[in-house]
């Protein structure tokens, strides 16, 4: 997926490095636990090594998009940032286009995006970063079609993994075991292997596998968020569609405790997802009173498109989840092939939008990894450690975000990280510029440090004003 204005090809030349199309010497077998979008990414990835890929997934997945128990946030909006899509398309070379043909969007990040900050409206203004906007069962449908016709690769759906199958000294994976659920008895059956990924998400089961085998379970690090969802698809029928692609207004605790996001799916279809504390939003069943909370909000765009829009679907209300990370990278005596991916590493708020990109970042690392190996012993350990440096800085930022939902005291460093955020938040309205190097930060094209040249260089009387304020937040201005 290209950006516009050269905006990241020389930073990120090395997202174009497809994985090795051909084995070199046998590899073997690789099962991956999962067939949402990290397991495809990840099995496309280990499809240039391996002789065979196994996809093992417990629902019965549709033939093409749909939804599935199994992924209950894809009912929410989802978004792929710049530097994911980058990925994603040479993975997969061709998938925009096929998004494109079946109506989501794609459209320059500052002038599609009706962005309402803590402290004002965004610039809507091209800043050179393409996006695309879609519904995540449109992508998962199209790269599923594609993992299914790699050579050697199967996807083996209603499979319940329940277990490892280790050596005798517990020191290297060699398999799993499960069974079919479409088995009456659940005859157990054990899936041989030389490598196994677990791309589970969060329902990750593999602590609870690795406390069975008498092993370590990795340090749990959480901050938890008090966000909940209330997602509705709505149909615009009047033909007057609105100026923006996505609507999008950003919460920061503790003052901006509500906010949402609208996305396009197609040239009618329109995702509208409220976000707020669990006691503040509504029941979903509650139509009028979700129209009352979207009037709340200070973009006016949300409460448009449910007035003027036909409901297609329920209501769907889910916990957001907040954010985890499961230092796998740091376990000693973690058996060897054995990788962990994605939400079964480290999750993070989804309200942040930066879970499928890191998600893409970790399957171009392996593929790296895999292009320069020997074999597949002595890989997990690389991958984690590497892992843990991509998702280092998402997770300091969600992380430090989010400990303003907290009243107990937090670290210096999170405090430093949100007196900065709101520094730049504060500017961002009256300054095009900077916003323009907050969207390359945002679709992780660049590192956040892009933003402190122009903020010590012309702080000016707001800035400066702001950099003395401390995090109080904005007022609510409804």
């Amino acid at each position: 997926m290209k950006e516009r204005a050269g905006h990241g090809r020389a930073e990120h030349a090395a997202d174009r490095q497809r994985p090795p199309e051909v084995s070199h010497g046998s590899w073997g077998h690789a099962v991956v636990i999962g067939a949402g979008f990290t397991g495809l990414l990840t099995a496309r990835v280990l499809a240039g090594r391996f002789d065979r890929v196994t996809v093992l997934e417990r629902d019965e997945l549709p033939s093409g998009p749909a939804h599935r128990s199994g992924l209950p946030q894809a009912r929410h909006p989802h978004g792929l940032l710049a530097r994911g899509a980058l990925i994603v398309e040479d993975l997969f070379p061709g998938v925009r286009a096929e998004l494109a043909a079946q109506g989501a969007p794609v459209f320059d990040f500052g002038a599609g995006f009706a962005t309402r900050l803590p402290y004002g409206w965004a610039p809507r203004r091209s800043v050179g970063i393409e996006v695309q906007s879609f519904d995540l069962t449109d992508l998962e449908a199209v790269l599923r079609a594609r993992v299914r016709a790699l050579p050697g690769v199967r996807v083996r759906d209603g499979f319940v993994v329940e277990g490892l199958h280790l050596s005798a000294d517990r020191r290297r994976t060699v398999g799993v075991t499960g069974h079919h659920r479409a088995d009456p008895g659940h005859e157990p059956v054990r899936i041989e292997a030389d490598l196994v990924v677990d791309a589970a998400g969060r329902r990750s089961r593999l602590p609870g596998w690795l406390a069975a085998a008498g092993l370590p379970a990795p340090r749990r690090l959480e901050v938890p968020s008090p966000l909940v969802y209330s997602s509705r698809m709505y149909e615009l029928t009047d033909g007057q569609a609105p100026d923006w692609l996505v609507a999008f207004e950003m919460t920061l605790p503790p003052s901006v405790d509500r906010g949402g996001a609208a996305i396009t799916v197609d040239g009618t279809r329109r995702l509208i997802s409220l976000v707020a504390p669990a006691e503040e939003l509504p029941p979903p069943r509650d139509d009028e009173a979700l129209q009352r909370f979207a009037a709340t909000l200070r973009s006016p765009h949300f409460a448009e498109v449910m007035a003027r829009g036909r409901p297609v679907s329920p209501v769907y209300r889910c916990v957001v989840g907040g954010n985890h990370w499961l230092r796998y990278d740091r376990l000693r005596g973690c058996p060897d092939r054995l990788l962990v991916v994605g939400d079964a590493f480290c999750a993070f708020n989804p309200v942040y939008g930066q879970g499928l990109t890191v998600a893409a970042l970790q399957a171009r690392l392996l593929a790296r990894l895999l292009a320069t190996a020997d074999g597949p012993s002595g890989l997990a350990h690389r991958f984690q450690r590497r892992a843990a440096r991509i998702a280092l800085v998402p997770w300091l930022t969600a992380t430090a975000a989010d400990g303003g939902w907290s009243s107990e005291p937090t670290g210096r460093p999170a405090r430093m990280i949100r007196g900065f955020l709101d520094v730049v938040l504060r500017r961002l309205p009256d300054e095009p510029e900077l916003y323009a190097r907050f969207a390359r930060v945002q679709n992780m094209v660049v590192s956040p440090a892009v933003l402190l040249r122009p903020l010590l260089a012309r702080p000016g009387r707001r800035g400066r004003r702001a950099a003395r304020t401390r995090l109080s937040g904005p007022s609510r201005d409804r």
